[in-house]
């Protein structure tokens, strides 16, 4: 009996390390077709004369007004073969900052693209929402473009949308992730009147592991951190005491296993900390998620509804984890609940 059981674990250990294997390699796959799809543009792609690239950005924080003039620059390859681009305003109405330093630059990776509405004339117009995108990969790995689609369509319907890098596990392991999501946080406040930002309209938003990491923002809250008005949370594990008590697959993440760090595991866990005072929250998740069962948003969402939490749970029938990620029913809910919650 005994031994059918350590059969057992062994075999829920090696699903659902198999599992975040596949999600990394997802981010990984997209990634690389994001980087071929930028080295393959043709020049007609790029933006009109009338509104050339501007020049390579500092890797300090920038000292220029995001309305800046920009100025000529070729595109590079940055050491993870992504095409570093610098500020510009795109064909699609959208004004991108670039590689933007939202601490003392500890790591090269605390960075971030901060996408603003082109408006016109912008400082004679009402200031806009912001919200906080939180990047997938299974807390090690992922990047901030994978985000761009979301963030480019949240910016065309009148919001400021700053998605960010953070420290990676193994080598950054958990709080580090949260920690660098506070910290965006709490500078996206501080530079509202830079960036044409309401400061009491603030919202998080992330998919996956940045799922993760904004419910957990929304639902374990610090006195010092800026409110958070709406938390939008897809295929996102909420619930890590779901993971089975002697796997290792989030050791890199969590330092051990749950059975060795049970409290660890708690804390990090979105469900443990939900109270009736928590934000709005919306959950979204595909019924065919190999990767993240729907069982964590499923198990989440009750726990809402038990602590009277204002919240909603979108089921994508058929949905895997990465075409629930692309669905644009999942992108039109979530702006749909922005626009509810943020825009009144």
């Amino acid at each position: 009996m005994q031994a059918n059981k350590k059969g057992v674990d062994r075999a829920g250990d090696r699903s659902v390390r198999n599992a975040l294997r596949i999600i990394a390699l997802g981010w990984v796959l997209l990634a690389q077709g994001r980087a071929l799809e930028a080295q393959q543009a043709s020049p007609a792609s790029q933006p009109p004369a009338s509104q050339p690239p501007a020049a390579e950005p500092p890797t300090s924080p920038p000292t220029s007004s995001p309305t800046s003039s920009p100025k000529e620059s070729k595109l590079e390859t940055d050491s993870r073969g992504f095409t570093k681009r610098p500020s510009r305003l795109g064909e699609t109405g959208v004004k991108v900052h670039f590689d933007v330093s939202y601490c003392e630059q500890k790591d090269p990776l605390q960075l971030a693209d901060v996408y603003m509405p082109a408006a016109g004339d912008i400082e004679h117009q009402p200031r806009f929402p912001a919200i906080l995108a939180i990047h997938g990969g299974a807390w090690i790995s992922g990047d901030k473009r994978f985000d761009a689609l979301h963030c480019r369509k949240m910016a065309q319907k009148g919001y400021v949308v700053m998605a960010i890098n953070y420290r990676l596990a193994p080598k950054h392991k958990h709080p580090a992730q949260i920690d660098d999501c506070r910290e965006a946080l709490r500078w996206l406040h501080e530079h509202a009147q830079e960036y044409h930002i309401d400061p009491d309209k603030l919202g998080v938003w992330g998919y996956s592991a940045g799922g993760h990491l904004a419910a957990l923002m929304a639902t374990d809250r610090r006195a010092q951190d800026p409110p958070i008005r709406v938390c939008v949370a897809g295929g996102a594990p909420c619930d890590l005491g779901m993971i089975p008590e002697d796997s290792r697959a989030l050791a890199g993440f969590l330092g051990g296993t749950r059975r060795a760090l049970s409290d660890v595991y708690s804390k990090a866990s979105p469900i443990e900390h939900v109270s009736s005072d928590d934000p709005p929250i919306l959950l979204y998740h595909g019924d065919a998620d190999e990767l993240v069962p729907i069982a964590y948003a499923s198990k989440m969402h009750k726990k809402l509804q038990e602590c009277g939490v204002a919240c909603e749970y979108l089921v994508l029938p058929g949905k895997s984890h990465i075409m629930a990620f692309v669905d644009a029913k999942g992108i039109a809910t979530s702006i749909d609940f922005f626009d509810r919650h943020l825009k009144r």
